[in-house]
């Protein structure tokens, strides 16, 4: 048995995802979860099983000051991202392949995947989302709707799935969704919730990561320009004319565009490609 949305509510995506894992050398593989001071919560989270106890590769990854965490809260981490939207100073980014850390201090020497105070929203969040804490044959799905995010814990049985809602919140909750460059696949986003609690997820692909965010952060959207459009048209073999383009900007301020088509009823994204220099040069 399947899990629906209600009858008055609308799906707008549903797919696999965990909280993200480190790509940077220092934290590949590794992720954490503090507070808002920065500090280690991870064996205090009610119900949460017993997991890895990661270490930073070298002693230089461990030097996370006081002043890199500062006050800790999502206010701060948002307000640094938007120093980073208006920035491209790294002109070779592509979809997070080859991308450089856009925040060091969680990127390079730390790799925090929820940062919340207790009782705060992100807090919730199920231990079933890390890989290292669930049987390899569960997955996690995350659900947005017109109305909430969902997490759905599911169990492969007999080939059939049987869904279990692990978590939710309406939409309303969330004060700002990001994506970030430098991810595994490009499918990193983080979710900062009006508390000023956050989570970092990683996503099923770079196509859902633009999907979740053009439809959950309406200011990090990009409408493409008419020069931009001409240059992306080409690059596809005569679009069905069902189509459309679905453009954001990443947290180190590139513009990425990926083509929505629709045929039979079921609705395709695909050939992500950066925009940037076409989308910027109507501002020049």
């Amino acid at each position: 048995m399947s899990w629906y949305p209600e009858p008055d509510e609308a799906l707008v995506h549903r797919g696999p995802a965990r909280f993200a894992t480190g790509r940077a050398e220092k934290v590949a593989g590794m992720r954490w979860f503090r507070d808002e001071t920065g500090r280690d919560i991870a064996a205090e989270l009610p119900g949460w099983p017993e997991g890895p106890a990661y270490s930073p590769r070298s002693d230089a990854a461990a030097r996370t000051t006081k002043t890199a965490w500062g006050i800790g809260k999502a206010v701060v981490f948002t307000a640094a991202l938007a120093v980073n939207a208006v920035s491209n100073a790294n002109p070779t980014v592509n979809l997070g392949d080859g991308a450089r850390p856009t925040d060091p201090a969680r990127e390079v020497e730390d790799f925090p995947v929820l940062v919340a105070a207790p009782g705060t929203i992100a807090r919730g969040l199920p231990h079933q989302l890390d890989p290292d804490r669930r049987a390899k044959q569960y997955r996690t799905d995350l659900v947005v709707t017109d109305r909430r995010l969902v997490v759905l814990g599911t169990i492969a049985d007999g080939g059939l799935e049987h869904p279990e809602v692990l978590w939710e919140a309406p939409r309303g909750a969330l004060a700002s969704v990001v994506k970030h460059a430098f991810g595994s696949g490009g499918a990193d986003v983080s979710f900062v919730f009006a508390d000023g609690s956050w989570a970092r997820l990683g996503l099923e692909n770079v196509a859902a990561a633009i999907q979740v965010a053009h439809e959950l952060e309406p200011s990090c959207r990009v409408e493409l320009t008419e020069l931009a459009v001409k240059k992306l048209e080409p690059n596809y073999d005569k679009p069905p004319a069902d189509h459309e383009w679905e453009t954001i900007r990443q947290d180190n301020g590139r513009a990425v565009a990926q083509l929505v088509f629709r045929v039979r009823g079921k609705t395709f994204r695909t050939k992500q490609k950066d925009v940037t220099k076409w989308v910027d040069a109507a501002g020049d």
